[in-house]
């Protein structure tokens, strides 16, 4: 089994490629897409300003409000069923679900979250309408047919919760015993412009926290870390290349190994 996660960067850029070799693996994959630029456009169209969170460690999150939540649900759905659709024009009858359906995805709401303000400064604020994961049906998403999953998750209350997308891809990865391959916009995590080929946990860990990893990064090299040590391999390259999922396989990328 394999676990695809689809970043946000490469659906909004150019999702064809990785699509396109999706459809090959449809048999042995699950696949988690992303979407954060879509669902900005989206509020900006409506008229809404999207707004981030900065949290110690330097991770930057997306602030979810009752109204950020709706236009989150929107956008995640939208791609979500074109995903969907272009797996069916190259022939292949894929599912589309978020984590809502089913209680496939339970999250636990963030009722408060410590963030780094302007002046550096940290506090405590709202936690909105995102989650934290507590539990994930990965037997669920079992093929046939190949599940796409939206980052929505469901609360004890019956709420839906924005989750990140690259920590579902870890937990289904990880109840699965799957190998996890995450598409992003990079051919892997570069560092003093060449792409690290393999990391171990620690290395992995010491990276995210470091001046030398920003962004979205960051997460990814966390989650990966925590996830080799469950004994689930971890791959980041670039989703805009041709074949990415197989190159990936081979040993293209970023690889975080267990120890």
């Amino acid at each position: 089994m394999i676990v695809v996660k689809i970043g946000g960067s490469v659906i909004c850029k150019d999702p064809s490629k990785a699509v396109a070799d999706l459809a090959n693996y449809a048999g042995e994959a699950v696949a988690i897409h992303g979407g954060g630029c879509a669902v900005n456009d989206l509020m900006k169209a409506l008229g809404l300003q999207p707004k981030f969170l900065t949290h110690p460690g330097g991770v930057v999150s997306r602030y979810t409000d009752y109204e950020t939540l709706r236009a989150f649900v929107m956008a995640m759905s939208w791609i979500n069923k074109t995903v969907v659709a272009s797996l069916a024009a190259r022939g292949i009858p894929a599912v589309g679900l978020t984590g809502a359906d089913g209680g496939v995805v339970k999250a636990k709401r963030k009722e408060k979250v410590v963030v780094v303000d302007e002046r550096g400064r940290q506090r405590v604020v709202d936690g909105g309408y995102s989650g934290k994961i507590v539990d994930v049906d990965a037997r669920a998403l079992l093929p046939p047919p190949l599940k796409v999953l939206a980052p929505i998750a469901l609360s004890e209350r019956g709420e839906l919760l924005n989750v990140d997308g690259d920590q579902i891809a870890f937990e289904v990865a990880s109840r699965l015993g799957a190998k996890l391959v995450i598409l992003s916009d990079v051919d892997g995590l570069i560092v003093g412009g060449r792409v690290v080929e393999r990391l171990d946990p620690d290395e992995a860990e010491r990276l995210a926290k470091s001046e030398e990893v920003r962004g979205g990064m960051k997460r990814k090299l966390l989650a990966a870390a925590e996830a080799a040590r469950r004994g689930v391999e971890t791959i980041i390259y670039n989703g805009l290349a041709d074949s990415p999922i197989g190159r990936a396989l081979a040993g293209a990328g970023t690889h975080i190994t267990p120890s």
